[in-house]
C-alpha cells in the first residue's frame, strides 16, 4: 500500500499532542513514514514508523551506522508515538538546542 499525504499529516497531529516536539518533521518514502529535524543544515533523522496492513504500524530507530533497526514495537500510530514518547524520548531530542 503507499502511503498519502494524510498520513504524514495524521503523524504530524500525533506528535503535536505532546509538548517540545515542534522541532519534528515528517516525510513519506514507500510504505514508511520518516520523522526528521532539520533546525540544522542537514537533516536528523528521529525515528521511522512502516505501515505493516490494517491500521499497524512497525517502529524503526536510527543508528549510528546510518541504518534502521526495527524494534519489537507495533500497533497504531497513536501507540507508537507514545512508545516514543514514554520510553525514546532521547530520540526525539531537538540537537539544535
Amino acid at each position: 500500500m503507499a502511503l498519502e499525504p494524510e498520513n504524514v499529516e495524521e503523524l504530524e497531529n500525533s506528535l503535536a499532542r505532546y509538548q517540545g516536539l515542534d522541532h519534528l518533521k515528517v516525510k513519506k518514502r514507500g510504505n514508511s513514514l520518516t520523522i526528521f529535524s532539520a533546525q540544522t543544515k542537514d537533516q536528523h533523522l528521529h525515528a521511522r514508523l512502516t505501515h505493516l496492513g490494517g491500521g499497524h504500524w512497525g517502529l524503526s530507530l536510527p543508528r549510528h551506522t546510518g541504518r534502521w533497526e526495527k524494534t519489537p514495537f507495533t500497533g497504531t500510530m497513536d501507540d507508537l508515538v507514545e512508545t516514543l514518547v514514554s520510553n525514546f524520548g532521547f530520540y526525539l531530542e531537538d540537537i539544535s538546542a
